[in-house]
């Protein structure tokens, strides 16, 4: 497993056609990704990023998890 942290993120939305999209950046990378996404994602992703501390990316499978957190 690669994992990298990300750096920093967007979400969008378009009115006019319904399109949602994140857009993100790992540690060392010097450009963007952008991946398009259902609103049901859109909705996950946006709660996901908004209550971790920090986002992780592994490279090799190609999902996020937060970073872990201590009780």
């Amino acid at each position: 497993m690669a994992w990298k942290s990300v750096q920093s993120y967007s979400f969008g939305f378009r009115p006019s056609d319904k399109k949602y999209w994140l857009y993100f950046t790992l540690d060392g990378a010097t450009a963007a990704t952008q991946v398009f996404l259902t609103a049901t994602q859109f909705a996950a992703l946006a709660a996901m990023f908004g209550a971790a501390s920090a986002i992780q990316y592994e490279t090799t499978g190609g999902y996020f998890a937060t970073a872990p957190r201590n009780l």
